[in-house]
């Protein structure tokens, strides 16, 4: 004897594991284009500090950290190129001789794609910041 039937019970239990399914669907979206951004960055910066290494020339580093970082938005992209003297002191000018370290930092502000991360008080944007150095080995 079937006193209401099983009719609609799919339906009904779909509804409730729906939400859940979504923001896993979501979560793993969101995740996956920021690792990619954060790679790619990391990328950038370790390629333009190998250019660095061989070369003074502060737009070809930029150059190169950009034509490796394309996939992104050049917009939110910021390169900077420090050069630290061999015997220490800080970052900053200096006069590019062998020994010294060259610093690139490649800093990108990625905006997520679905609004899941709003949802939980993440905001709407996620800074990466990526740094990546080499010792200059001269002209």
């Amino acid at each position: 004897m079937r006193l209401g039937g099983e009719r609609g019970a799919v339906a009904v239990e779909f509804a409730l594991i729906f939400p859940v399914l979504l923001l896993l669907v979501l979560g793993i979206l969101e995740f996956g284009l920021g690792y990619h951004a954060w790679d790619v960055t990391q990328n950038a910066a370790r390629e333009g500090a190998r250019m660095g290494a061989v070369t003074p020339d502060v737009g070809a580093i930029r150059a190169r950290v950009l034509g490796t970082s394309d996939v992104l938005d050049e917009d939110k992209l910021s390169v900077t190129v420090q050069c630290q003297p061999v015997g220490g002191g800080s970052f900053g000018g200096c006069a590019w001789t062998e020994g010294d370290i060259v610093r690139v930092t490649v800093v990108y502000t990625y905006d997520y794609i679905t609004p899941l991360p709003g949802w939980v008080a993440l905001g709407d944007t996620m800074v990466l910041r990526s740094v990546a150095e080499a010792r200059f080995e001269g002209l």
